[in-house]
């Protein structure tokens, strides 16, 4: 079957199939494992942008595209967080391999985007990047999640299927990227329960809905 995985950036709407499917960020905030409800609007605004733009300069910069000069010119108040991911490429053995790489289940009815997927010390790495807290945007959650749709999508993707054969354990990773420059802190998460966790709160708000459309009926 051919991929057929859609991305609308300005809504943040995923397709699958030509079906609008949850996002793996959606189910979490849906489920109140991520809540923001007690941070004012501008303050949430203001941090939502800060991690788009430096997610995005991370992902040009894993790919030598990154005019780091521009950006420091551009966002003086955030460029530490990119000398952040800098710094532990210098200091780590770290090699990206794909960027911002959508992924989707079939089976679950679910997509995202993985941050960053490469070698870190000679093994798979899953990373997930945040400029706040990893714990905040439970990003344990996020990255099983990713995980288990990484190794559905890898059946129709050949660059992840290329990648899964090369490395067949992925580990993953928290990166959280320091303000004032200093090398990022990481946190590998562990826990075989992490999916199983994600895949009940998928299967609660499938539950919800179809409950909700029955009444609606």
């Amino acid at each position: 079957m051919v991929p057929a995985l859609t991305f609308e950036p300005i809504e943040h709407v995923y397709t699958l199939d030509g079906v609008v499917v949850p996002s793996v960020t959606g189910i979490l905030r849906a489920s109140g494992v991520i809540d923001f409800s007690g941070i004012p609007d501008a303050t949430l605004e203001a941090a939502q942008r800060r991690g788009t733009v430096v997610h995005q300069a991370v992902h040009y910069y894993n790919e030598s595209d990154l005019d780091l000069e521009s950006f420091r010119r551009d966002y003086p108040d955030w460029v530490g967080y990119v000398d952040s991911w800098i710094a532990f490429r210098a200091a780590r053995q770290f090699t990206p391999i794909l960027n911002e790489h959508r992924v989707a289940s079939r089976v679950r009815k679910v997509a995202g985007t993985i941050d960053c997927l490469g070698v870190l010390d000679g093994a798979g790495a899953l990373l997930d990047f945040a400029t706040g807290r990893p714990q905040d945007v439970s990003k344990d959650l996020q990255t099983a999640a990713y995980h288990l749709l990484l190794l559905e999508w890898g059946h129709d993707d050949e660059r992840l299927a290329d990648f899964l054969l090369k490395h067949p354990v992925v580990r993953r990773y928290g990166v959280r990227l320091m303000r004032d420059g200093s090398g990022a802190r990481i946190e590998q998460y562990r826990d075989p329960l992490d999916v199983r966790k994600f895949v009940t709160l998928v299967e609660a708000q499938r539950i919800v809905a179809e409950r909700r459309g029955e009444l609606a009926a």
